[in-house]
């Protein structure tokens, strides 16, 4: 499970440097179809934890583009 979350927030902060919106609905589709199957957990913690960490992420990387397209635009 903990390697699920850390696997899915690198790609969330590599989507959110490089891509934006439809490739994290497309990811976030992936994420849940695919943790709903692979992970032995329960149903709500195995799909929403890795999605919400996926968000996260997305946010992450999305603000980390942001402040490095602005300091080189300087």
């Amino acid at each position: 499970m903990l390697w699920s979350i850390v696997s899915v927030s690198v790609l969330g902060v590599l989507l959110g440097t490089s891509f934006r919106a439809p490739a994290l609905l497309v990811a976030t589709a992936l994420t849940a179809l695919t943790t709903g199957l692979l992970l032995d957990a329960p149903l709500v913690l195995r799909i929403l934890l890795p999605v919400i960490a996926l968000q996260c992420a997305y946010l992450v990387g999305l603000a980390l583009a942001t402040l490095w397209r602005r300091a080189s635009d300087r």
